[in-house]
């Protein structure tokens, strides 16, 4: 499913991203995704399955935690083993997480161990109660994807609330 027609832009093209669970709350305004988190574990946003680039790439995105319900934000890339249907992760890479009240700018190498063709790209957040649920502007991300010798790529603006 997709959430928006173009909601990043990629060296090579658009990039399209979905709720990581259904009970999650998706909505698109101008330039931004706003996503509901329900609580328990970490949930956000995630990309449709890539096929891994030939030429380093970097995952580079601008966090700003706002909630101090939102322990900490982050960007995830887990790689798989088929590039055409969704299958078992073999391998997930985290960024460093940014905390409530602070803002940050984080990337994730694109390193994938063998056997992987293809890549997801996602943006989470963890609640510091799992009871809890986070404010309307918790959490902005402004996501851009990097390849070697390619000039910078657009962004991804995206809230992550209740």
């Amino acid at each position: 499913m997709s959430v928006l027609g173009s909601t990043a832009v990629a060296d090579d093209g658009d990039l399209q991203f979905r709720r990581t669970t259904p009970r999650a709350a998706v909505r698109e305004e101008p330039g931004a995704l706003v996503i509901g988190i329900p609580g328990g574990r970490a949930w956000g946003i995630e990309s449709a399955l890539l096929p891994l680039p030939a030429s380093p790439t970097t995952v580079i995105a601008r966090l700003g935690v706002t909630d101090v319900a939102v322990r900490e934000a982050f960007v995830r890339v887990a790689y798989y083993a088929s590039a055409s249907a969704r299958t078992r992760q073999l391998a997930v890479a985290d960024s460093a997480p940014v905390s409530a009240g602070a803002r940050g700018v984080v990337a994730v190498a694109l390193d994938p161990p063998p056997g992987a063709v293809a890549y997801r790209i996602r943006v989470l957040a963890r609640l510091t109660d799992p009871r809890d649920v986070s404010a309307s502007d918790a959490v902005t991300a402004k996501l851009r994807i990097a390849r070697a010798g390619a000039r910078p790529a657009g962004r991804l603006y995206s809230l992550l609330l209740p």
